[in-house]
């Protein structure tokens, strides 16, 4: 008892939450066990004191208020923690965390007026509380992430037979055309149109078969019809049991990414072709490089050479095979230079720089040679060598000048350019190496000798000198180009074989001449050049070189142009008799026939079909046919003018293309030479093999102003040659 009141201390010490007793004064006379602990005050330093004395302001106004109501208007309150979450600063006993509280308070009636105070902990349940609602929110947010996703997401009824949907997001709309009532309840397979083979569906039915998740790229179909590229994932859903319950499907629409893949692919493949050309373009540069006078030398990082030109073989008088492994440093007499050929060393040379050094040669002398550094750098981009160019610098002028000029020729040869422009190219590139000397390019041409370019040579000499037949004393050129080697005359006054052009050289001012082959892949002889000089003497190294040079250049331009008229004489020319083929034909008529409308001339053409040929294929066999065919061309080629064109169009039967007539009667006499020709018989293995011809005739522009008319009339009037009797011509059209 205390102040009147029964407190009933021991059964209030022992609840598991805070009461306190209070007089109608509002001042504490029983504080249990429970606030003590979670507020730090005993309950005697309680007693007699309000909570405002105890807590000051930390005592929530609403409680104080509420326990002045209840003692003094006899009013009950209770303060919810969602209103007032702390009424009292207390703190759990285990963690000094604060307590959520809510708290009762209740007036006394007894004796004497007073007011219980009960603190209840609601910790546990504010957490749960909180959980509920953070739980709340999470799958209210995950519903709208899913909502929102611009992935395709649909779910199906594991449970049920052949797994309906059940729920479609509203990307999988956007990607499908498809909205959720139109899916609902179907199975998935409809968005494949039919399309049930495809590699990736194999993997999607692995996946649910073994109920794991999966994910593959297939094609489906959209409700207008059109397909698109699926990248799609299915993952199980298990209940708390471990029961399945759903899939879940997640699509990708990567219908772009896949044009875009196959757009990289074709990339890829053009890149490849690239490569492939570069690699083409590579093994070319390397064959250059090997011709090329400049040094070029490969290091590596601690300055070894790792590739050596035949360049810095010649100079050095080493083997790329012997300096392979070797220091570059080490060729150069100045070891301060030659340390900076180095990328593992402080003082190295920088990427782009030069340096002029000393080079160790193998007469023992050193020549002065220009560097160039390049660095060459792994995919990281660190340095792993150095390419060091070099140059000679007392013939750098002249180097760099031959190695243009050598550019200029491939470019030209590349370009298919005629081979005179390359030929008068190639003469002036000798002339600039070579200042005070002439140049010219010959071509052999069967067994004499023509020139193709000599800018400088005197007309006079050109002519002079112009196919000669070559052999053992012609010149300088006729024994070259007889003998496959270079024939180097150093006085025309003394040589030999000059005795019968030594007049001509002394009169253009010659007095040395120089001749190097021009040779095939297959060694064979395609020409010479020779190179005059006004002073005796003959070539040193240098000019040995570019000569040898040169003549590798001329036999690349020249077995390119024979390449390509070989090409061209099988695309337009007929091979057994030599003759133009029915394409060449067709060219020159039209031709003709604009020259003709132009400048108001004839063409006539003329139809020939071989007489008795049949028989004579029929009863000797092939071979004798095409001794026949083969005669009558050359026959035809030997009567014509230059200005007429024979062609074979196929069989037994030729055309004659005559330009530049007057009048018919121009024709018929090119009619009557054909015939004369052609009645000639053939010889052939002992035998005399006899043809006529039947010549058909068309005139231009009178018959017609087409080249097709023009056949068809002069087609039509040879059968009605043959109709008269064969061997003849005829102007006439059959029944005319």
């Amino acid at each position: 008892m205390v102040g009147g009141m029964d407190t009933g201390d021991g059964v209030l010490d022992a609840l598991d939450c805070g009461v306190a007793l209070l007089d109608d004064a509002c001042r504490i006379v029983f504080w249990n066990t429970w606030l003590a602990r979670r507020s730090g005050i005993s309950g005697e330093d309680a007693h007699g004191r309000t909570l405002t004395d105890l807590f000051g302001d930390a005592a929530a106004p609403a409680l104080v208020e509420a326990v002045q109501q209840a003692a003094g208007q006899g009013m009950a309150s209770v303060l919810s923690n969602q209103l007032h979450r702390s009424v009292l600063p207390l703190t759990r006993s285990s963690d000094g965390e604060p307590l959520e509280q809510s708290a009762a308070v209740r007036p006394v009636r007894g004796s004497r007026r007073g007011v219980l105070l009960q603190i209840n902990d609601v910790s546990a349940v504010v957490r749960r509380e909180r959980h509920l609602r953070q739980t709340q929110a999470a799958v209210h947010l995950r519903n709208r992430a899913i909502e929102a996703s611009s992935q395709g997401i649909l779910i199906v009824d594991a449970a049920q037979p052949d797994m309906p949907i059940i729920y479609t997001n509203p990307a999988f709309t956007e990607i499908t055309g498809f909205t959720p009532d139109e899916v609902m309840g179907q199975n998935c397979r409809f968005l494949q149109a039919g399309d049930s083979d495809q590699p990736g569906l194999a993997e999607i039915r692995a996946a649910i078969a073994e109920r794991r998740e999966g994910m593959a790229v297939i094609r489906n179909f959209r409700k207008d019809g059109t397909a698109f590229w699926n990248e799609l994932m299915v993952a199980p859903v298990f209940d708390t049991r471990g029961q399945l319950t759903h899939y879940v499907g997640i699509q990708r629409d990567i219908t772009l990414r896949r044009d875009a893949e196959e757009a990289r692919d074709a990339a890829f493949a053009e890149a490849r072709a690239a490569n492939e050309r570069l690699q083409r373009e590579q093994a070319f540069t390397n064959a250059v490089l090997r011709t090329v006078g400049a040094l070029v030398a490969v290091v590596d990082r601690r300055g070894r050479i790792v590739s050596f030109n035949r360049a810095c073989e010649k100079v050095t008088g080493l083997a790329e095979a012997d300096a392979v492994g070797t220091g570059l440093g080490d060729l150069i007499p100045d070891a301060a230079v030659a340390s900076r050929f180095r990328l593992d060393q402080q003082g190295g040379l920088a990427e782009g720089s030069s340096v002029t050094t000393g080079l160790r040669a193998a007469n023992g002398t050193t020549r002065i040679v220009r560097w160039t550094v390049t660095t060459l750098r792994d995919r990281e981009g660190v340095a792993t060598h150095l390419i060091c160019t070099g140059i000679d610098v007392t013939e750098r002028d002249r180097a760099t000048a031959l190695l243009r000029a050598e550019r200029e020729i491939l470019e030209m040869v590349a370009r298919a350019d005629p081979l005179a422009a390359v030929g008068d190219r190639i003469c002036r590139a000798i002339e600039e190496q070579m200042p005070g000397r002439r140049a010219a390019m010959l071509r052999l041409v069967g067994d004499a000798l023509h020139h193709l370019a000599a800018p400088s040579l005197p007309a006079d000499y050109v002519t002079a000198a112009d196919g000669v037949v070559i052999g053992g004393n012609v010149g300088s050129c006729g024994p070259a180009a007889f003998t496959g080697h270079p024939v180097f005359s150093a006085d025309v006054q003394t040589d030999a074989n000059w005795i019968d052009f030594r007049d001509a050289a002394v009169a253009a001012g010659f007095s040395a001449c120089w001749s190097m082959p021009v040779l095939s892949q297959a060694e064979g002889v395609l020409g010479t050049f020779a190179i005059y000089g006004a002073e005796p003497g003959l070539p040193d190294d240098a000019s040995v070189e570019v000569m040898q040079r040169a003549a590798r250049l001329a036999a690349i331009a020249i077995e390119r142009h024979q390449s390509a008229e070989r090409i061209r004489h099988l695309a337009l020319y007929d091979q057994l008799t030599g003759l133009a083929n029915r394409s060449l034909l067709s060219d020159r008529l039209q031709a003709a026939l604009v020259y003709s409308r132009r400048h108001k001339t004839a063409v006539a053409l003329l139809f020939i079909d071989l007489d008795g040929f049949k028989p004579i294929n029929d009863r000797y066999g092939h071979d004798a046919g095409d001794a026949v065919l083969a005669t009558v061309g050359r026959r035809l080629k030997a009567v014509l003018r230059e200005v007429d064109t024979a062609a074979r169009i196929g069989g037994d039967e030729f055309v004659v293309l005559a330009e530049e007539v007057a009048t018919r009667a121009d024709a018929e006499r090119i009619a009557d030479k054909i015939l004369a020709a052609v009645r000639d018989p053939v010889s052939w293995e002992g035998e005399d093999l006899a043809v006529g011809a039947s010549i058909g005739l068309a005139f231009h522009p009178d018959d017609s102003n087409t080249g097709d008319g023009l056949l068809t009339i002069a087609d039509n009037a040879m059968y009605a040659a043959k109709a008269g009797g064969k061997n003849r011509w005829s102007w006439r059209l059959p029944g005319g």
